[in-house]
């Protein structure tokens, strides 16, 4: 064969190769060697601690020459994989089935602090329940101090003569080509907890939240009266809601939302002041005894007892480096939410001229609660510069640039999740001005913001939706239910799946 010859066979060879490589129908997400886990096709049994009713099954298998089966109420198998780090997202893909109807299997992953402990929040389930094989998926994100994964099989509950069986099971590194941005928050309307709600409808709810990559369920229980109490009555289905959302969806997170809306009062004149009652010590311990209640002591429903995982506060509206609030923050930090990992705070924002909390404000604020989250809307009207969109997105990138690095700088584990608009245009009416127009604030342009802010070096944990009751459709009688299909797809395509 001639030189020409050889050279044209070696062009052609790396033609092929290379288009097989960048139009291939199957997507490449890892290699086959980042499967964390040893032995996931159950083989050889090796690396698997046997936790009761487990064996090899040859007639059970997916592929290859075994499979696991496990037999055993509360029976299975797992193992404990080292060097895990908090915030990173993972992929867990596993086959189960079952020998008989109403028997069911789980695959599953859980966060593991440095001593072996489990960390609430830290959880993701596959359930199997079909005599035929299932390939079922689901990517998490490790929560603050993992620093192992335990990837298991088991089986609560087995029927009489009952056998789960699985196969096949991989733990990868997301590849951030999907599912990049999972921890996520979604501020929920007080209607769905104010009193409770038919089980499916719970479980449907739940469903959506998962879809969208929620994992922050924002619940508003209620607004706080001026001396800081809340009135029971706005969360009467909160503890039923907490049941099924468990049930349906375990890896969520159910933070209740306090809201306060008269941190201004006006005198005898007319004139807005800062409200007196605000932040003293009968405001605080009020405000105390039902994070108590909610978060330690929990609610009754059908006999049990209830709790949320944390709480988040939203007082306004706000001030200027607000000393009465930081007060309110700390008491509750040193009192009912000492030690809790969910504890959260609204925050302002400002485009240009002097920011309404200051870097060293958000800094000693970043030391007092877990996670910070920016209200970026409502930014219009009033000679604002925000009347493009192009500004809106440069109001993003400039503003979570900033509140990163102060947040950074306090050098402990709070983390930055803002939050983007999808509801409708908001006037005041008496006067013509527009302070929300959603051509201008959007998530579209609110997710590429936030992209330009990561990459210029922000580190952002997640991002929220206000409001979702009407990004997900939940009005219909307000607006068709395809009123917020294009936020939708801009939330999962420029942001959730977004590297």
């Amino acid at each position: 064969m001639s030189a020409n010859q050889l050279y044209r066979c070696a062009f052609l060879f790396l033609t092929i190769t290379l288009c097989r490589f960048f139009f291939s129908p199957f997507p490449i997400s890892y290699a086959i060697d980042e499967n964390l886990i040893l032995d996931p096709g159950f083989e050889t049994k090796q690396g698997w601690d046997n936790w009761g009713g487990f064996y090899m099954s040859p007639a059970a298998k997916n592929s290859g020459s075994f499979a696991a089966a496990v037999d055993q109420a509360e029976g299975g198998a797992g193992q404990i994989i080292d060097a895990a780090v908090p915030g990173k997202t993972y992929i867990l893909k596993g086959n189960g089935s079952v020998n008989r109807i109403g028997q069911e299997g789980i695959i599953g992953a859980e966060c593991l602090d440095k001593n072996g402990k489990r960390i609430p929040g830290g959880r993701v389930t596959l359930t199997f329940k079909t005599p035929s094989y299932e390939e079922k998926s689901a990517s998490f994100t490790t929560v603050p101090d993992t620093a192992h994964i335990q990837v298991y099989v088991y089986v609560y509950h087995a029927i009489a003569g009952g056998v789960s069986y699985f196969d096949d099971i991989s733990l990868v590194p997301a590849s951030c080509t999907y599912d990049c941005h999972t921890n996520n928050a979604a501020f929920l309307p007080n209607d769905w907890f104010a009193e409770p709600q038919a089980p499916a409808e719970i479980e449907a709810r739940v469903k959506q939240l998962s879809q969208m990559r929620i994992r922050y369920q924002m619940a508003d229980v209620g607004m706080l009266t001026e001396w800081g109490m809340l009135d029971a009555r706005s969360y009467a289905g909160l503890a039923q809601w907490l049941r099924y959302s468990k049930e349906a969806a375990p890896d969520q997170v159910v933070i209740a939302v306090l809201n306060f809306n008269q941190r201004l009062t006006k005198d005898g004149n007319g004139n807005e002041q800062p409200n007196p009652l605000f932040g003293k010590e009968t405001f605080n311990q009020n405000v105390n005894q039902i994070v108590q209640k909610l978060v330690h002591e929990g609610i009754f429903w059908d006999g049990k007892l209830y709790r949320v995982d944390g709480v988040h506060l939203d007082m306004e509206p706000f001030l200027p480096d607000d000393r009465e609030l930081e007060n309110t923050l700390r008491y509750l930090r040193e009192h009912a939410l000492s030690g809790n990992r969910y504890f959260s705070v609204a925050a302002p924002v400002q485009y240009g001229g002097e920011k309404q909390w200051s870097y060293e404000y958000i800094q000693r604020i970043a030391s007092i609660v877990d996670q910070i989250n920016p209200m970026v809307y409502d930014q219009m009207g009033w000679d604002s510069p925000i009347d493009s969109p192009y500004a809106y997105q440069t109001l993003w990138t400039t503003e979570m640039k900033r509140y990163s690095d102060a947040i950074l700088s306090a050098k402990g584990n709070c983390q930055l999740l803002p939050i983007m608009p999808a509801y409708e245009r908001r006037t005041v009416e008496e006067i013509g001005v527009v302070y929300h127009d959603p051509y201008v604030e959007n998530i579209y342009s609110a997710a590429k913001g936030l992209v330009n802010a990561s990459q210029a070096g922000a580190n952002i944990h997640g991002a929220g939706i206000f409001w979702w009751a009407t990004f997900i459709g939940d009005y219909p009688e307000l607006y068709p239910r395809t009123y917020y299909l294009l936020d939708q797809e801009h939330w999962m395509k420029e942001w959730v799946h977004h590297s």
